[in-house]
């Protein structure tokens, strides 16, 4: 596979290579998937975060169909 950076990502990248990996073989690989795999979990957080907002949103049933659960709330503290 080949990748083409500009010069301050590619600066960027072997920066972060030689201090995670002091430069070794593979690093560069290895950086390369650490961010893969940042970005999938980021937007896999993203889509959870927006499964529970939109669950939110639409709320629950509890199966009253329209009834109250209590007429005052003097009655939930007997």
């Amino acid at each position: 596979m080949l990748i083409s950076l500009d010069e301050k990502h590619e600066r960027l990248l072997r920066r972060l290579v030689e201090e995670k990996h002091q430069g070794r073989r593979g690093a560069i690989s290895a950086v390369v998937a650490e961010g893969i795999d940042a970005v999938a979990e980021k937007s896999h957080r993203r889509a959870a975060a927006k499964r529970l907002i939109e669950g939110m949103r639409k709320g629950v049933d509890f199966g009253l169909r329209g009834r109250k659960a209590y007429e005052s709330r003097d009655e939930i503290y007997d």
